[in-house]
């Protein structure tokens, strides 16, 4: 089986060739040469969808595995797949049945028990996706319960370029981790290149699953401009603030941002922001889920 360690620039005869090795099966996995006792177990999981609202389109297809993962974020064993497709409401669109490769055949009369998939990710400690964003967001819709896990985000928990990659599509950083798999946007087989490319080792000696846990875990905030003036909106949305489902401007701020962001808040505003803790259970919740009230709330202060 071929789990590659290399960190780019990729193995090759020379300066000028790269070589891909194509992903293995996952009823293959072997642990990696030195992995530690089970640390926690974490379900990799995958969507496809008939659009991007998940307020209006619906889940087609859903895989999920659950890896067992060492202190050191080596994974050491995947435990097992489960994979479903469902009969949306309305008839899938000629373009996301090109894109997704799931037409209406493959999907009639099939169903997807929310309950079932309920208890097979609470078997693990955490969710993760490439953009849990996107998939968060959908699954919420038929499982409610989701929302009381954690989350991780392999394409923004992790500083892709600090770790000498280029770009942010999962099969283009899989590639330049030295593989590859000829199969894509069918869920089970990005689950299964998601897993590869966590157990890839970095120029640092570390996982990308390693740097993905403590992106996730790492402090951030909800910056609010509760009262931005319209005036002042422009700006804000060029700042990166969107406008929530409630219509406050917002902003997730890393810890490394926190600072700078008060800083040209004040300047803009002449005031501090609402700013609220996020943790990894609520940082890639739906948008409509957050309530104005009720929150920790804190006064953004210039720390020294």
């Amino acid at each position: 089986m071929t789990q590659s360690t290399t960190s780019p620039p990729l193995s090759g005869a020379d300066d000028e060739t790269r070589v891909l090795h194509r992903i293995a099966p996952l009823d293959q996995w072997k642990a990696p040469k030195g992995a530690g006792p089970l640390h926690m177990k974490v379900a990799v999981l995958d969507l496809e969808t008939t659009g991007l609202d998940p307020q209006h389109d619906e889940i087609i297809e859903i895989a999920a595995a659950i890896i067992q993962v060492d202190a050191q974020g080596r994974v050491s064993a995947v435990e097992s797949m489960r994979t479903g497709l469902q009969q949306p409401r309305r008839p899938i669109e000629p373009n996301i049945a090109n894109i997704t490769g799931i037409d209406d055949a493959m999907v009639e009369g099939k169903r997807i028990y929310p309950d079932s998939v309920a208890e097979y990710l609470g078997r693990a400690q955490a969710c993760l996706c490439f953009n849990a964003e996107f998939d968060r967001r959908h699954l919420e819709m038929l499982v409610p319960t989701v929302l009381e896990m954690p989350w991780i985000c392999a394409m923004r928990d992790v500083a892709w370029r600090d770790l000498g990659f280029d770009g942010a599509a999962q099969n283009y950083l899989l590639a330049q981790a030295g593989m590859f798999n000829p199969v894509a946007h069918r869920s089970r087989d990005d689950v299964a290149s998601l897993i590869h490319l966590l157990a890839h080792e970095c120029r640092d000696g570390k996982t990308v699953m390693a740097h993905a846990l403590e992106g996730a875990k790492a402090p951030s905030w909800r910056f609010e401009a509760s009262d931005l003036p319209y005036r002042l909106q422009k700006d804000a949305y060029r700042r990166g603030y969107r406008r929530s489902y409630h219509g406050v401007y917002h902003k997730l701020v890393r810890e490394t941002e926190h600072d700078a962001e008060v800083a040209w808040y004040r300047e803009l505003v002449d005031r501090n922001p609402t700013t609220v803790p996020v943790d990894w259970v609520d940082r890639y919740r739906a948008d409509w889920t957050w309530s104005p009230v009720n929150r920790k709330v804190e006064v953004a202060h210039w720390r020294r």
